[in-house]
C-alpha cells in the first residue's frame, strides 16, 4: 500500500493554468521538500510567473480593446460609403435632361454673382488705387 501512496504522490502534480500560459509543480516536490527555503524559492517562482501571466493578459485585454475600437471606427466608415454609394446611384438614374437643366440654373446665378462681386471688387480696387496715387502725389 506504501508503495502505492509513494507512486502516486511521485506522480501526482498541481497545475496552474491560466490563457497563453500554465505553471505545473510535482506534488512530491511540495511535499517532500527538504527546507523550507526551497518551497520558499518555488513559490516564489510561481508568483513571479502568475504575475507575468497576469500582465501579459491586461496587455492583450488592452490590444483587443485598441481593435475593437478601430473595427468600430472601420463598420461606420463602411455603412458612411455604402450611403454615399447608393446617392451616388440615385443620383445616376435621374434623367440626364433634368440634370443639364439643373446645371444651368445654377450657372446662371453664379454667372450673375459673378459679374455683381466682380464689379464690387472693380470699385473697390479702383478707389483704394485712386487714394495711394493721391497720397503719393499730394
Amino acid at each position: 500500500m506504501s508503495k502505492i501512496i509513494d507512486s502516486v504522490k511521485r506522480s501526482a502534480r498541481f497545475r496552474v493554468s491560466l490563457p497563453f500560459f500554465s505553471y505545473e509543480v510535482n506534488l512530491n516536490d511540495l511535499v517532500d521538500s527538504s527546507t523550507i527555503d526551497e518551497r520558499i524559492s518555488k513559490l516564489g517562482r510561481v508568483k513571479e510567473d502568475l504575475e507575468a501571466a497576469i500582465v501579459a493578459v491586461s496587455t492583450l485585454q488592452k490590444e483587443a480593446e485598441k481593435h475593437r475600437e478601430e473595427a468600430n471606427k472601420l463598420s461606420e466608415t463602411v455603412s458612411m460609403l455604402s450611403k454615399e454609394r447608393l446617392t451616388a446611384e440615385a443620383l445616376l438614374k435621374i434623367p440626364e435632361d433634368s440634370f443639364t437643366r439643373l446645371l444651368t440654373k445654377a450657372n446662371s446665378k453664379g454667372r450673375w454673382r459673378g459679374i455683381v462681386e466682380g464689379a464690387i471688387v472693380g470699385f473697390i480696387t479702383g478707389v483704394l488705387s485712386s487714394f495711394v496715387v493721391w497720397l503719393l502725389t499730394k
